[in-house]
């Protein structure tokens, strides 16, 4: 059995019996045990893994209770390797789960489970797709159609109406096209509009809130810019945009580079969803090295965030608060029995309950409860045909008051129930999709929030109703009506719609959502627009404090930035730790109730976790989030690049070379070149620069954090990293965002010497404010306030072309005034 990197710091009690997923051979629950909360540490190598070429393309899904990974195979070998988990923490290498030749370097292998079926989609070496059918999740795996085309990296998706989709990469990125069945994929190609600019491949889809959400990769796979970005649409085939975030996954230096073609999948608490990715090692003997890496994904309302990159120590995924998985003998103490039906285990056959010959309904309840708020995973399976009915149970308080969900083969149903003091109550039905088998397996998920109740399918969302004021609180199980039936994994969490967010240790560096406090409280008092896309805890004052888990990686000196909206009479904030102020009074201006990032600089904090209470010390204010990065004082710095090998400096585009009292980049590719630290903040750049040619560009960009090459591979990108552009042109000066993408934020018309010629170019940057001056002016011809919730405020300084060759002297850099 392989193992993540884990550790044990602190100690907890975990009880493996009805608060488990076992007990004893005779049904007894286990004793409470202890035991080391683990943790796992980014990247993931795990046993048996490809030799020199490692975990590439990563997929986990679940079936049953169990995990199970899936990752390309090296160029030189036909078959695909397959791990399992019951956790996402333990991983077991299970073999080939096929060996057919037509597997030889296969490229991100997908599995979906479909009535009592495991369906494989890869793609060997990128040459089109190939399905394999199999009927276990370990194989062994049989091919089952010919290759049918469609690219690279295909993906399916189920809508909840049982429509079937595949996602492939495209020259113009992701395509999609319906499928009539597992095996059978539409003649017709829809551009969905995932696009990131170049190669776009690596697409997973899944659905959120009743929106198409979709995770794609660029731009080549050997680059440290490899990144994940997030797009979102009312249709699962077309009309996908960028998330205003984007990328959601990036890191071009450090510990960990070129992050990407991840998977989704839900963790054991049923709630937190994870985002499985590879990272680039390098080259290995037969194509890029890779491992695999998890992090938490984090939903700001409608927003997807990843909680990451991490490659520190994290808490390992949370587990349920109550499982069983029935590999005993029998159900035991940890479950009650109600009703006729005969409830048993059989050898490898999970749960089992002959209940044909019954009249009433009969149920098997467990002793464990849950909160008034849960989700809850179950696993059904009709064994007699059209007879009858077979379900789940939730908020069970006793034989009269109870809340049930059940299939009707023979109306073709599902029918949600609650009954209180013995009456029927509510009563609403939805139809399943035609092609869904409730003679196999089928996954069952409840979500109860308050008095909101929706109820999955294998994914999809086929029932949503109101439940009575009596529901709330109670236990789960399974239930029978005149009908055999059997079960599989059943567990339940007391978290909902993202609400364990607040009990996981936020990695910090990184951002922290306002309204993920650890106690609900946020919510609890109610919540605002963030002006972004997300959401924000509102009006707080000094008897609201919100109290935040965060794991800082390594102790050091911080920048903390707080993004809040103060009230008419302006506000100011404190950050403690156990009563110690962590950032003392900071002043929030009254403007207009808008959105404001405020920023605390020099900030001690010490590695590990931590528990960091937000305090409006005076007036009231809106919070949406505050982010950690670490900090350095700017260190002034002059340059007339008399030195040939440019000390202090960091190419990464373009050939540069100091001679005569400058440095110069060649008109052979666009250049960019950077000096200085990631924690600096508020500065003032300058220098010499020439003018370009006409479609020229040559300026200073300051605040940049994660550059990447861009010109390498054939990638042909000016913009892979994130931070601001100052520069001429033709037409004037002009200043431009750059996120691994452009958008232009102001311009300037202004007198430039000729092409050739040379001008002083000034950029300060001053909390969110970018003033850029030319020529000898002492006004500045652009002063751009970025006031949006992206704003870049902190990076390195450094110098840019596009377009053609250009000249830079007299570089100077000092902390603004």
């Amino acid at each position: 059995m392989g193992r993540m990197k884990w550790a044990g710091p602190l100690l907890v009690l975990l009880c493996l019996g009805a608060a488990g997923c076992a007990g004893n051979d005779d049904g007894k629950p286990e004793a409470s045990v202890t035991t080391a909360v683990r943790t796992y540490t980014n990247p993931i190598s795990l046993p048996d893994e490809w030799g020199e070429y490692g975990l590439g393309d990563p997929f986990v899904f679940a079936y049953n209770g169990t995990y199970y990974l899936y990752v390309s195979t090296r160029d030189t070998d036909a078959g695909v390797k397959v791990w399992s988990s019951a956790d996402l923490e333990d991983w077991k290498y299970e073999g080939l789960c096929t060996e057919d030749p037509v597997t030889t370097a296969a490229y991100a292998p997908e599995v979906r489970y479909w009535n009592g079926k495991f369906y494989m989609y890869t793609s060997p070496a990128g040459q089109g797709h190939y399905a394999l059918v199999a009927d276990r999740p370990t194989g062994p795996f049989k091919v089952a159609t010919d290759n049918f085309g469609r690219t690279i990296d295909g993906t399916t998706f189920v809508d909840d109406d049982g429509q079937w989709y595949f996602y492939y990469a495209g020259p113009m990125g992701i395509q999609a096209a319906p499928m009539t069945d597992p095996l059978t994929v539409a003649p017709e190609e829809a551009q969905t509009g995932a696009y990131m600019g170049g190669w776009t491949e690596g697409p997973t889809v899944f659905k959120h809130h009743d929106r198409y959400y979709m995770t794609y990769t660029g731009n080549h796979v050997f680059s440290a810019g490899y990144r994940v970005d997030a797009a979102v649409s009312a249709s699962p085939l077309q009309g996908f945009r960028s998330q205003p975030n984007d990328p959601v996954l990036l890191r071009a230096e450090g510990a960990t580079v070129g992050l990407g073609h991840n998977s989704v999948v839900t963790g054991p608490d049923l709630d937190t969803q994870y985002m499985v990715y590879h990272n680039l090692e390098g080259h290995g003997v037969v194509g890029p090295l890779r491992h695999m890496n998890l992090d938490r994904i984090v939903w700001d309302g409608n927003l997807l965030q990843v909680a990451g990159p991490t490659s520190s120590k994290q808490a390992a995924p949370a587990l349920p608060v109550f499982a069983d998985r029935f590999d005993r003998k029998k159900p035991g103490q940890a479950w009650k029995s109600v009703g006729g039906a005969k409830w048993a285990i059989g050898d490898g056959q999970g749960l089992t309950a002959e209940g044909a010959g019954e009249s009433g309904l009969s149920m098997l309840v467990s002793k464990a409860k849950t909160a008034d708020s849960f989700t809850a995973e179950y696993h059904v399976r009709l064994l007699s045909g059209k007879q009858g009915k077979a379900g789940i149970v939730f908020s069970y308080a006793d034989k009269n008051n109870y809340g049930i969900a059940t299939w009707s083969a023979a109306e073709g149903k599902l029918e949600a129930r609650y009954v209180n003091d013995g009456a029927e109550v509510m009563h609403v039905s939805a139809s399943v999709p035609g092609n869904l088998d409730l003679g196999q397996l089928q996954t069952l998920r409840v979500e109860k929030a308050g008095s909101a109740l929706t109820v999955y399918a294998e994914g999809m969302k086929l029932l949503a109703a109101e439940l009575p004021a009596e529901a709330g609180a109670g236990a789960i199980g399974y239930a029978v009506e005149g009908a055999d039936a059997s079960f599989g994994y059943v567990a339940f969490s007391d978290a909902v719609d993202g609400s364990a967010a607040g009990l996981a240790y936020a990695p910090l560096p990184g951002r922290v959502n306002a309204f993920q406090d650890e106690g609900g409280a946020a919510r609890a008092n109610g919540l605002t627009s963030d002006g972004a896309g997300g959401l924000a805890a509102s009006k707080l004052d000094a008897s609201q404090p919100l109290t935040y888990r965060v794991n800082a990686a390594e102790g050091g000196v911080y920048s903390f930035d707080f993004r809040v909206a103060a009230g008419e009479q302006g506000a100011s904030l404190r950050l403690t730790e156990d009563g110690k102020p962590v950032v003392g009074d900071l002043a929030v201006k009254p403007v207009g109730g808008a959105w404001q990032t405020v920023s605390a600089h020099g900030v001690k904090l010490a590695a590990g976790n931590h528990r960091l209470t937000l305090e409006t010390v005076r007036g009231t204010l809106d919070a949406a989030w505050f982010a950690a990065s670490p900090y350095a004082p700017v260190t002034a710095k002059t340059d007339d690049f008399g030195v040939k090998f440019i000390p202090g400096w960091t190419r990464y585009e373009g050939v540069w070379s100091a001679k005569d009292g400058q440095l110069r980049v060649t008109s052979d590719e666009d250049g960019k070149i950077l000096t200085g630290e990631d924690g600096w903040t508020d500065y003032a750049v300058e220098a010499d620069a020439t003018v370009p040619e006409d479609g020229g560009q040559t300026g200073i960009l300051v605040r940049v954090t994660e550059p990447a090459n861009g010109m390498e591979l054939n990638q042909n990108r000016s913009d892979f990293l994130r931070g601001y552009f100052a520069y001429v042109d033709g037409q004037g000066v002009h200043l431009a965002k750059h996120d691994y993408g452009t958008t232009p934020l102001a311009d300037a018309k202004t007198i430039l010497p000729q092409p050739g010629g040379t001008i002083r170019l000034k950029v300060t940057a001053v909390g969110n404010t970018i003033a850029v001056y030319a020529g000898s002016g002492a006004e500045p011809l652009i002063r751009y306030a970025d006031e949006s919730d992206s704003a870049f405020l902190h990076g390195r300084a450094g110098l840019k072309s596009v377009g053609g060759g250009a000249r830079f002297g007299a570089f100077r850099i000092a902390p603004a005034p």
